[in-house]
């Protein structure tokens, strides 16, 4: 019994496996699709204009012997089998191609000719077969081969007595004649192995969280939960339609993910006792903010009084989100002395205020030293159940880590098949400072719960300058067509 269980266990394991290899082909596929036609069109092309180089046309002409010697059947058959396998070496020595091409002027015969010799099995029968290049040479040496051929082999091997049962000749058709049509198949055939090719290259080099099991790698920690990926279609009016669980239409399986995280949080919060959240991820462009606000959210629905924090300064995206006005004043006024507690407040619910990150652009770690940050906790902890802090991408920047003394808890999103392994691993390592992190959210998914995405995540242009990691930032116009919901 536990041999099968194990057993069963195993062939789900293989299962699974093959089915994330199928995902990876297929999104290798979907993302790089153009360029895998384009390579499918080159190598068949190449194989096309390659085979059409080197043709060379085969021309054969073709004579079938009858052997007589002691009118046994079987004897005969014997003799006409040894005789096809010695043939080749009699023909092409020395001495009888001398004697042939005595017979014949040299021009008209040139050496690219080939000899091969068969034998019908159990009959008195063989055949000579004279294969060349040009049809004219095949006919000629295969004439030669009528005359001479048969004293040789009553040489090598005793009286016998050898008759022309049948003689084909090449009639200026080759055997091998050319096809377009098998040769852009064959091109085909190749191209669709070398993108084959390709793709296992890519699936077997994939570094990247595509499923939980990946991030056994990083941590022992588990899922809070796996957020869908929700497709948009983009709407003429450009008007942007926020992805939050506080939205009438908003898709039900990203609303279900974001609650079954929070109430996990929430419980583990209340157990030991802990007000402090931080949100972080590894890179921008995955979600942290919109899962941030989202998650306040839930945690206001549920009667908790919660403040959101965005302590992304670099990238304020936050008030965007919320559709608040974001020129008000925020975290970096509060900082730098240039506003107060109550003048950075923002009321979003009855149960829900937010702190914005106001119009002081820069890094935490060049405000943080005064005790501002740690007075204007200690007040928050006072008027609130819960408070959550959006931060920068903690593998890039250190103010996630600057944030943690502030910190009992925090979560990390992580973006289906986006950061790389080692980013995702240093970037949990700054916000995991005294075992604060609690889990993770493996956020876009592409499979179980559902799909989500479209909604802007923010404008990271100022990250841009950093070139490791312009290639994850985006351009605002696509972030814009990417908020348009078909809810």
């Amino acid at each position: 019994m536990q041999d099968d269980l194990q057993r069963g266990l195993y062939d789900d394991e293989i299962a699974m496996d093959l089915g994330g290899m199928m995902d990876d082909y297929l999104r290798c596929f979907r993302r790089y699709w153009m360029q895998i036609i384009l390579a499918l069109a080159a190598v068949t092309a190449a194989t096309v204009l390659y085979l059409n180089i080197t043709y060379q046309p085969v021309y054969e002409a073709k004579i079938t012997y009858s052997v007589t010697k002691t009118g046994d059947t079987a004897i005969d058959a014997s003799i006409a089998k040894r005789l096809s396998q010695t043939a080749p070496g009699i023909i092409t020595g020395v001495e009888f191609t001398k004697e042939m091409l005595a017979m014949v002027e040299g021009e008209t015969i040139n050496p690219n000719y080939k000899i091969t010799a068969s034998n019908t099995e159990g009959a008195n029968l063989f055949t000579i077969t004279v294969s060349a290049n040009n049809y004219l040479n095949a006919d000629t040496i295969a004439d030669l081969l009528e005359v001479i051929y048969p004293e040789w082999a009553s040489r090598s091997s005793g009286t016998v007595e050898m008759q022309v049962v049948d003689r084909v000749e090449s009639g200026g058709v080759p055997v091998n004649s050319y096809s377009l049509v098998d040769s852009i198949v064959k091109g085909i055939i190749y191209g669709l192995a070398f993108c084959f090719i390709c793709a296992t290259g890519y699936v077997l080099t994939i570094k990247t969280v595509r499923k939980e099991s990946d991030m056994k790698k990083i941590t022992d920690l588990g899922c809070l939960a796996l957020v869908p990926e929700v497709r948009f279609k983009k709407r003429k009016n450009k008007k942007r339609n926020q992805l939050l669980i506080n939205k009438k239409r908003v898709d039900l399986s990203f609303k279900q993910s974001v609650l079954s995280a929070q109430q996990r949080l929430e419980k583990r919060l209340e157990q030991s006792d802990k007000k402090v959240l931080l949100i972080s991820s590894a890179l921008p462009q995955e979600g942290k903010s919109v899962l941030s606000v989202n998650l306040a959210l839930a945690f206001s629905e549920r009667g908790k009084k919660t403040i959101l924090i965005d302590a992304d300064m670099r990238s304020p995206s936050v008030s965007s989100i919320l559709e608040t006005d974001p020129g008000k004043n925020g975290l970096g006024e509060y900082l730098t002395g240039k506003a107060g507690q109550d003048n950075i407040l923002v009321r979003i619910t009855e149960n829900l205020h937010l702190i914005p990150a106001g119009k002081i652009k820069g890094e935490l770690s060049v405000i943080l030293d005064n005790d501002r940050m740690e007075k204007l906790m200690e007040q928050l902890k006072v008027s609130y159940d819960f408070i959550i802090i959006d931060t920068p991408p903690s593998h890039m920047f250190g103010d996630a880590a600057l944030m943690m003394r502030y910190t009992d808890a925090s979560v990390y999103v992580v973006r289906y098949d986006y950061a790389e392994i080692n980013e995702i691993r240093e970037g949990i390592a700054e916000v995991n400072r005294g075992q604060k992190l609690m889990g993770y959210l493996l956020n876009r998914g592409q499979r179980g719960i559902s799909s989500y995405g479209g909604y802007g995540y923010g404008r990271y242009g100022y990250y841009g300058k950093y070139e490791k990691y312009s290639r994850y930032v985006q351009n605002s116009e696509e972030e814009e067509l990417d908020t348009e919901s078909t809810l």
